[in-house]
């Protein structure tokens, strides 16, 4: 049947301060899959507070609607039945969390689509406003999947980021804070019929990664140490757990990093942990999945004592003076790992300017 979550909240936390700005990029997942959005407390975090600062400024919450239950009361699958595929969803919101921005994945591939309307243009993204605190806003994905045969049930994960428009400037800011959050819902989808071709030609394709390499090395006692210490992890809860790290030009950049205006650069995207997940991983820059040749995301499974790694160069020279650039993770195997939280990943964004 699949995972299936019907309603998310999302809770901002962020902290007043005696200053133009804030930085707040931490974050904890709780057991009601809420995001608390603390103050980050390392030497990146251009200014320092206290607790007694701290103050919730909005709440966001989305979900599918018009969902069927069968006699025990469980969720029913989407069909998929030949050409676009409608699904409804609505999302509330209030206080700071009102701009939202949504992606969607089939089998963990990015999934463009259109809102509402089968005349609307096809994106990866596309962004809300929303005016009126914790009312419901009702509206309609529409798409072809991009994956799908006869016979298969495949999992449809919808994230959310909150305030997606915000990107530094390098004069008033030089962080994203707590802002570009992610918060997932999901639900399985039966092809009754294989997904038809679709041209996706209205989407700009970025197709500037080249020399994809996907690789594993050893887990080494000096990355146990880091993560166990940092995030005051045993060993056997460091093997329960998904971590990432995103390296660039061979150094894991916080915040923001100056690239030159054309050559390339090089990422390394790095996911061990939990023995046996796999997952498909996808490069964006400004919300846009980054192609190279004829595909937009990139397979790793996740071996005991190992550590995924996926190589690339990316081309600069298109690249305009100020870019977001993150990774999006998206598990392929969740159900087989019931007890554990098994969820999307998204690296912090960083900001690329020239």
């Amino acid at each position: 049947m699949g995972k299936f979550w019907v309603h998310k909240i999302l809770a901002f936390i962020v902290v007043v301060a005696l200053a133009a700005g804030c930085s707040v990029t931490n974050h904890s997942i709780n057991v009601d899959d809420s995001i608390d959005i603390a103050t980050d407390t390392d030497d990146h975090s251009p200014f320092k507070t206290d607790e007694k600062n701290t103050v919730v400024m909005g709440t966001m919450s989305h979900s599918f609607k018009n969902v069927h239950f069968n006699e025990k009361g469980q969720v029913q699958p989407l069909q998929y039945n030949g050409g676009e595929l409608s699904v409804d969803y609505s999302v509330t919101a209030s206080g700071k969390a009102k701009n939202v921005g949504f992606f969607i994945f089939v089998d963990g591939i990015p999934q463009p689509y259109k809102l509402n309307t089968t005349d609307a243009p096809y994106e990866y993204m596309h962004i809300f406003e929303l005016i009126e605190d914790d009312k419901e806003m009702p509206f309609t994905f529409v798409f072809t999947p991009v994956a799908g045969k006869k016979g298969e049930t495949l999992h449809v994960s919808v994230s959310s980021i909150y305030n997606p428009g915000f990107r530094p400037d390098m004069k008033e800011s030089s962080s994203y804070g707590g802002y570009h959050e992610t918060l997932e819902s999901g639900i399985s989808l039966i092809f009754n019929q294989d997904a038809e071709e679709t041209d996706f030609t209205s989407i700009v394709q970025q197709e500037v990664i080249s020399k994809v390499e996907i690789s594993t090395e050893p887990v080494t006692n000096e990355l146990l140490e880091k993560y166990s210490s940092s995030k005051g992890l045993d060993t056997t809860a460091l093997g329960k757990n998904v971590f990432t790290e995103l390296l660039v030009d061979n150094e894991v950049r916080y915040q923001n990093f100056q690239v030159n205006k054309n050559g390339v650069l090089h990422v390394t995207f790095k996911m061990f942990g939990h023995p046996g997940v796999q997952y498909k991983n996808t490069l964006y820059i400004n919300h846009n999945a980054l192609t190279h040749s004829d595909s937009s995301s990139f397979e790793t499974a996740i071996t005991e004592g190992n550590v995924s790694v996926v190589k690339a160069e990316i081309k600069l020279d298109n690249l305009k003076d100020f870019s977001t650039f993150y990774v999006v993770s998206v598990p392929l195997n969740a159900d087989d790992f019931p007890n554990d939280a098994i969820l999307l990943s998204k690296t912090p964004s960083l900001l690329l300017y020239k």
